[in-house]
């Protein structure tokens, strides 16, 4: 059995497929996604988080917006969902944000009335001439007047920083500046996308060039574990896996309120470009249907389902014929290989 459900201490959600930003590496930038995928405007609603919360007693979850497709700030649904979970009672609320939405008066508002449960965590891959390049469309204006109105007024605020060529050298002015706007944490991520894709360099729709720094960890990994296994696919498929949200106690739901044991598992299922992992689900979808873990169909009996009761587990340590292994548990749970973007072996980071 995966998880039961008084196992579960977080529920991360993809409360949304919406976003103001073009990042390039981002699934919603590839193959037209974000202007032709019929999954482009999908929003959780407050009827799926009466789902979602009815089986937890107060204080016992964690919500966590982790923007896997969207950010839940460009939701038009997110501010009664957020109220209505907050009448809930949960332990802890974690909002991941590019921070380029709201007003400052919104932003004050959550402050105040989050102070002792809500953490947000800033997706800021630089300063005011280097941010942009990586978050195409953020505005840097407007993203510091909404920081200093959420800090100013009591809202506890982290700052994630990705390292790129482009920006590495403002790393120690970055952690002075989030020192001086009042942040509570700065976090320093290095990206396993170059590595996984094999690509030096990504350029964005305004023309700027991405490209990794030469000593980011993934990359040696990637070539150690190449000469090992002959290839990333061979190691994916062979590695002994430690499943990070397992230890975690945590859960993932996408926009569609789709129940997965990751966030990883949340995004091939909506991908339009080709990807290794999509062979995968459409097994799965051939094997049990496209609603098998569909909390609006099902509720949290989705968790007695054989994907989660036999499937999951078994493939990671004695798959067969019908429980055969997904790509995704290889690539991102394998023992050589930190997929989470650093997460777990950061530089400055303690959790939200």
């Amino acid at each position: 059995m995966y998880l039961l459900l008084d196992d579960i201490k977080e529920l991360q959600l993809d409360h949304s497929s919406r976003c103001n930003l073009s990042c390039p590496q981002c699934a919603r930038t590839q193959n037209n996604w974000s202007t032709t995928s019929p999954n482009r405007n999908l929003d959780l609603t407050i009827e799926d988080y009466n789902i979602l919360l009815a089986p937890f007693p107060p204080n016992q979850i964690q919500l966590f917006h982790c923007g896997n497709f969207g950010d839940a700030l460009a939701s038009p649904t997110f501010d009664q969902t957020l109220d209505f979970s907050l009448s809930k009672n949960p332990k802890r609320i974690k909002i991941t944000t590019n921070g380029s939405l709201r007003s400052p008066d919104w932003w004050k508002d959550l402050a105040l009335k989050g102070r002792d449960v809500i953490r947000v965590a800033f997706s800021i891959d630089g300063l005011e001439d280097t941010n942009s390049i990586y978050r195409v469309n953020s505005s840097w204006k407007k993203i510091l007047t909404n920081i200093k109105s959420f800090i100013e007024n009591g809202g506890y605020a982290r700052w994630d920083f990705i390292e790129f060529k482009h920006n590495y050298h403002q790393i120690k002015s970055a952690q002075k500046m989030a020192s001086d706007l009042g942040f509570k944490e700065f976090n320093v991520k290095y990206t396993a996308r170059f590595a996984e894709q094999e690509v030096q360099r990504f350029k964005t729709s305004k023309g700027h060039i991405v490209e990794d720094v030469n000593f980011n960890p993934n990359k040696k990994n990637l070539e150690d574990i190449k000469s090992d296994f002959s290839s990333f696919d061979s190691y994916a498929s062979s590695t002994s896996i430690s499943c990070k949200y397992k230890l975690r106690k945590s859960i993932f739901v996408d926009m569609k309120m789709r129940l997965w044991p990751c966030c990883w598992f949340g995004a091939p299922p909506y991908l339009q470009h080709k990807n290794k992992q999509q062979e995968d689900f459409q097994y799965l979808n051939s094997l049990y249907g496209e609603k098998f873990n569909c909390l609006r169909t099902h509720g949290w009996d989705v968790l007695t389902h054989d994907f989660f009761r036999n499937y999951l587990e078994q493939s990671w340590s004695l798959p067969t014929k019908k429980y055969r292994r997904f790509y995704t548990c290889g690539r991102t749970c394998g023992e050589r290989f930190e997929f989470s973007s650093g997460y777990g072996k950061n530089k400055n980071h303690t959790s939200l």
